[in-house]
């Protein structure tokens, strides 16, 4: 039985309680009241030491930073978010592609990343966005394909950030095309910008390492005060107003996903808010749907097209006859144990590699094989038809001197009728690359397909 002052302990215990529970709830009022002031748009990402918001009006996915406090009072940072925001030209094609049937693709593994080249340059204007009659009347007229190549001549932008130049293509292409003023590409790259409220000399090697280890490649420029981009290096000599970063959209590794943006935007806003500039990221769904559609035209374009030469059961072809053979045709045995054909640039046009595991030794001495197998990597070939032509020929020959056959990789015999035909149908193919804006051996396909 309970004494009274068991009772009565247990009633101010019980009290004690409650007015616990009732100062909880209006404290969380009250707090909930204040941050729906402080933050009447929320967003996912809140930056160090700044208020993140969003306009309403702007696309979904869309993301920028605005300073706020006394940093928001100075007019070169108010400035610098206005030129951040800026929207970025992008645009996107639609696919239209087939492969030769008569030789058998070999799909090769999309794995590697490519590092920060150099810029490609300005572009000259761009014209106001055509009327529908207008470009009716275009697409009747047949005009030569434009090919993109890697060093484009400048003109004298209309405004901040280049415009671009007319389009004479009857192919498919979007009015506004993807290079912006640094050389980005935003047909194959997300492009970030970078706005500082003033030009200043700081490090950015921590910035592009952890850019890179996102696991796409990524370009970074930076516009020096003589309005002039130059590629970004971890301490450069010029101090930079402003800073375009790309990640590539698709490589042989697949398309970018969405946690990959997400860092990469992060990373960028995080940089940003320790060295008092302004970030504007574009729409990311936009940007993984553009991905998607890349990824699959490069997946059908991804292929080693090749033919073997294949010696007598009784007579396999030694290491030494066949150097004699590659070195006469202007083939190098490099490092990797492969003959390679390159081009004056030294981009390799098509390899001669041996069937069996063991490569060949850099002296060519010491191996015999059943086999030796002729490919050229499609997409990173330009004028692949004369390369084509090139290799097979090399391979009549070769066979003919070792006395042995030429086949595809089912083991059927190769004629000058068959290749007749594959090479009518690598010629379409290569024009339906063109036509997509992404020309065999160009600059984009060298990136896509590093």
């Amino acid at each position: 039985m309970m004494t009274t002052l068991q009772i009565v302990l247990a009633i101010v215990g019980v009290g004690m309680i409650a007015a616990i529970v009732i100062y909880n709830l209006v404290q969380e009022r009250r707090f909930r009241k204040e941050a729906d002031r402080l933050f009447s748009h929320k967003r996912d990402d809140i930056m160090l030491g700044e208020a993140v918001r969003t306009d309403p009006s702007r696309r979904q996915g869309e993301t920028r930073i605005q300073l706020t406090g006394q940093e928001a009072s100075s007019p070169e940072a108010r400035q610098a978010v206005e030129d951040a925001d800026a929207p970025l030209l992008m645009g996107h094609r639609d696919v239209d592609f087939s492969f030769p049937d008569s030789f058998e693709p070999k799909p090769k593994h999309r794995g590697e990343e490519a590092s920060l080249p150099a810029p490609l340059g300005d572009l000259p204007p761009r014209p106001t966005q055509p009327s529908p009659e207008a470009r009716a009347a275009k697409l009747e007229s047949p005009r030569a394909p434009e090919v993109v190549k890697p060093v484009l001549e400048a003109a004298p932008p209309e405004d901040e950030f280049g415009t671009l130049p007319p389009l004479t293509a009857d192919f498919p292409i979007p009015t506004a095309l993807a290079q912006v003023a640094s050389g980005l590409d935003g047909e194959t790259e997300f492009i970030a910008r970078l706005k500082f409220a003033s030009p200043a000399f700081t490090s950015y090697a921590g910035l592009l390492g952890s850019l890179r280890r996102i696991g796409k490649p990524v370009r970074a420029f930076g516009l020096r005060a003589d309005a002039v981009w130059e590629v970004l290096t971890g301490n450069p000599r010029n101090a930079y107003s402003q800073m375009e970063l790309g990640l590539q959209l698709a490589d042989r590794g697949g398309a970018v996903a969405q946690d990959q943006l997400d860092t990469f935007c992060r990373t960028l806003y995080t940089f940003a808010a320790d060295s008092g500039g302004a970030v504007f990221c574009p729409d990311k769904e936009e940007a993984l749907a553009r991905a998607r559609e890349l990824d699959l035209f490069c997946m059908d374009v991804d292929v080693l097209m090749g033919v073997n030469v294949v010696a007598a059961d009784t007579h396999p072809f030694t290491s030494e006859a066949i150097h004699t053979q590659a070195s006469a045709a202007g083939l190098t045995l490099e490092r990797d144990g492969v003959y390679h054909a390159r081009d004056a640039g030294g981009y390799s046009l098509f390899s001669l590699a041996n069937q069996e595991e063991t490569p060949f030794p850099l002296d060519g001495r010491g191996v015999t094989t059943q086999g030796v197998t002729l490919l050229f990597d499609v997409p990173r070939v330009a004028d692949g038809a004369n390369v084509f032509d090139r290799m097979t020929e090399f391979g009549f020959s070769l066979a003919d001197r070792l006395s042995g056959r030429l086949v595809d990789d089912n083991g059927r015999a190769v004629s000058n009728d068959s290749l007749s035909r594959d090479r009518a149908r690598l010629v379409e193919f290569y024009a339906r690359m063109e036509k997509r804006g992404i020309p065999a051996g160009g600059e984009r396909a060298l990136r896509l397909f590093a």
